[in-house]
């Protein structure tokens, strides 16, 4: 027990920094691309581009740390992260951003699935909404300090953001080589012909059923943050320093629900009702989104739309985790890779829709949210778990 929370502690620490490295430069990526003479559907083809990468390689890291261990995988996403963050830095032109793009994409990819699965490795069934929670805790505390921060540093110099991402990644590799323990044991790991592969999954696999949903969840969030900088800059005049802002609050509403609440709140209601219950909330803050303009309502409304997805987050991986008992790291990269499905058609279609309106990507991602949870009603039954105390349905 006392290792595993030793674990927690230091993995909660080391998804903190990578996501204040993250949330830096997230308030001048936008900027720092048209600054090369890009514009929305730039933007969203570079988000795509980075989603791709993580399609092709996130199943092959989960798998790879099913077999040789968590923390050696992990170890290769901070290194792949800091470096190329830090090149991106150095860039001037578009085509250099979007090379740098896809190796981070390709090699950082390693990080979050096998993150999960560490996760997973030391936590009970019982307990791993709340594991899964408090990563994704960690993870928003993050982004609220890492927005703020690049809205300053932006304020600087579009590059600078860059260089400090990428140190911080660089400063947490020794903390993750001498004090992240390995989890994997011999008796974990798999035979090299297990594995879910989705071509030979069946439709009624629960399996299945939830990379599909995530890919579609994926596709309808990015959607919303390809396009939100930029219609908060038409809305009520943002830069910079206000989007880093508002995605400071969103990180406290995120900190606040996956890390203090989503145990709770699992062990209450049970995660597919979590799930529906963030469709529905998320789906209303989009339509909300679309009255908007000021600060004020701009922060409230998209504060609706992050309550759920915060809620949907942590229980679809555990759904995931709970379904794949020997194979989690390869089950998690192989949702990854569906998610990354998503987020590669997600941004094209979001700046591409907001184009021709800036109304239109918010109520297709609503609308798409609502279909999903009839998806999932519908098919109760299949989705269902094994074991009971799962809330009503």
């Amino acid at each position: 027990m006392g290792n595993n929370i030793r674990s927690s502690s230091i993995l909660f620490f080391i998804l903190f920094l990578v996501m204040v490295g993250f949330g830096i430069i997230i308030p001048v990526m936008p900027f720092f691309l048209t600054s090369m003479g890009g514009d929305a559907s730039i933007l969203g083809l570079f988000m795509a581009i980075y989603s791709l990468m993580h399609l092709l390689f996130a199943p092959f890291w989960g798998r790879l740390s099913d077999r040789i261990g968590r923390r050696p995988v992990i170890l290769i996403g901070l290194s792949g992260y800091g470096i190329t963050f830090i090149l991106f830095g150095f860039t001037d032109q578009l085509w250099m951003m979007f090379a740098v793009r896809i190796l981070s994409g390709a090699i950082s990819s390693a990080t979050l699935p096998t993150a999960l699965a560490y996760m997973a490795d030391i936590t009970g069934e019982d307990e791993r909404s709340q594991g899964i929670g408090l990563m994704a805790a960690a993870m928003g505390l993050g982004m609220i300090v890492g927005p703020a921060l690049g809205g300053w540093l932006g304020q600087q110099g579009f590059s600078l953001p860059f260089f400090v991402a990428g140190g911080l990644a660089l400063l947490i590799w020794p903390f993750a080589l001498f004090y992240l323990p390995e989890t994997l044991i011999p008796a974990k790991s798999i035979p090299e012909n297990i594995t879910p592969n989705p071509a030979s999954m069946e439709i009624n696999n629960p399996l299945f059923l939830l990379f599909i949903l995530v890919l579609i969840l994926n596709f309808s969030t990015t959607m919303f943050e390809a396009t939100f900088v930029y219609f908060a800059a038409r809305r009520a005049a943002f830069g910079p320093r206000e989007i880093g802002f508002v995605f400071t609050i969103l990180g406290v509403i995120g900190v606040v629900i996956q890390g203090g609440l989503i145990g709770r709140l699992a062990k209450r209601f049970g995660d597919m009702n979590l799930m529906k219950g963030g469709l529905l909330i998320s789906a209303a803050g989009l339509v909300l989104i679309l009255f908007a303009s000021d600060m004020l309502s701009l922060l409230l409304t998209s504060a609706v739309y992050n309550i759920g997805t915060s809620l949907i987050g942590p229980s679809s991986s555990s759904l995931v985790t709970r379904y794949s008992k020997q194979n989690q790291g390869t089950s998690l990269g192989v949702m990854q890779s569906f998610g990354s499905l998503g987020r590669i058609a997600g941004p094209v279609a979001g700046g591409i829709l907001y184009e021709f309106n800036i109304l239109i990507p918010y109520l297709t991602g609503a609308l798409i949210l609502v279909i999903v949870y009839l998806t999932i009603k519908a098919n109760l039954q299949i989705l269902a778990l094994p074991e009971a105390g799962e809330g009503t349905k």
